[in-house]
This record gives C-alpha cells, sequence and structure tokens, in this order.
C-alpha cells in the first residue's frame, strides 16, 4: 500500500511537470500571451451639430487665397498684439512720470505744511497775549524790531482787528515784509523762498 501511494504521488507530481514545462518553456523566451497592437486611430475630426444634436456639415475647405489672408490675419494680429504693448508700455512710463510728479508735489506740500506748522507754533502764548494786550502803536514799534518771520508769527495770532491796527501803525516797508511773510508762510500752494 505503502508503494501504491508513493506511485501515485511521484506520478502527480510528473503530470504536473509535464503539463508546466511547455508554458514555463514559452515564457522564458518571450511567448505565452502577446500584448495585443495598439488600434489604429482614424485622424480625429470636429464635429459640428446643430442644437437638436444632429451632424452638420463642417466648412468647405479653404481656398488658397482664404488659407493666405489667415495666414496673414495671425501676422497682422501678432502685429497688432505688438503695438498695444508697445503703446501700453508707452503709457505705463507716462503713468510713472506722473505718479513720480504727484509723489514730488506731495513731498514739497509736507514740507510746506511742517513749515507752516512750525511758524505758527514759533509765537508762544505768553508773547501773543502780550502784544494783544499793548495799544496798537506801542506794539507796531516793537514788532518792527523783531525778525520778520517772528513778527509775523505774532501777528497771525492776534485776532485780525488787532493784527490789522498794528499794521496800520507801522511804517509801510515794513507793514508789507510782515504781510509778505504772513501770506508766504500760510497760503497753500506757494513755496516762494523769502523775499
Amino acid at each position: 500500500m505503502r508503494r501504491t501511494t508513493k506511485t501515485i504521488g511521484l506520478r502527480a507530481v510528473l503530470t504536473a511537470a509535464v503539463l508546466l514545462l511547455p508554458a514555463t518553456t514559452a515564457m522564458a523566451e518571450g511567448g505565452g500571451a502577446k500584448p495585443a497592437e495598439k488600434p489604429v486611430i482614424p485622424p480625429q475630426e470636429v464635429r459640428i451639430i446643430d442644437e437638436n444634436g444632429n451632424p452638420v456639415a463642417g466648412p468647405a475647405p479653404a481656398t488658397e487665397v482664404e488659407k493666405y489672408c489667415l495666414n496673414i490675419a495671425d501676422r497682422a494680429q501678432e502685429k497688432r498684439y505688438s503695438l498695444q504693448q508697445a503703446k501700453l508700455k508707452e503709457i505705463e512710463t507716462e503713468v510713472g512720470k506722473q505718479i513720480d510728479e504727484l509723489e514730488r508735489r506731495r513731498a514739497d506740500y509736507k514740507a510746506w505744511l511742517a513749515e507752516r506748522r512750525k511758524f505758527l507754533d514759533s509765537a508762544s502764548g505768553v508773547v501773543v497775549d502780550i502784544y494783544a494786550s499793548m495799544d496798537a502803536s506801542s506794539a507796531a514799534g516793537q514788532l518792527a524790531k523783531l525778525d520778520r518771520d517772528a513778527a509775523a508769527s505774532v501777528l497771525v495770532k492776534l485776532k485780525a482787528r488787532q493784527a490789522s491796527s498794528i499794521l496800520s501803525e507801522m511804517d509801510t516797508n515794513t507793514a508789507a515784509e510782515i504781510a509778505g511773510r504772513i501770506v508766504q508762510k500760510t497760503a497753500a500752494g506757494t513755496n516762494a523762498p523769502p523775499a
């Protein structure tokens, strides 16, 4: 019995080897299932369909003249784009110049505003109160002897009626210089150098 079991097992192994041997040699030689060749794809076309989904005949083939015009149209479009791009660069440069000019004006205005603030703050409240309580002729004599900017600063902080009466008591040249300084330091947009 032992022999028959051994014989049956040996036969099964030999049968399996015989069956598998051709398959392994075919695979070793590159055989076996060969990959399918790539399918041939026809050239792709654009299908035009109507609103109902039915195919519509495409445009007729272009004539030589139409082909020439289409080729020229592309070059003309490129030329238009390049001209537009050049114009945009020119406009961009111009806008940049205008921005620079505005920045320069802004800086000038800031400087003028700082100078005006400094001018208005230069006369202390105590000094202004002293000149406000003096009579016009006495105040005019003393302010005429002061620096023109300082005198103008004091007059700006006085009431308009007091300042005008003090200026009317001054020498006309001195009053004109002080009034000019007041205008120069307080009028917006004037950057004229002091006279």
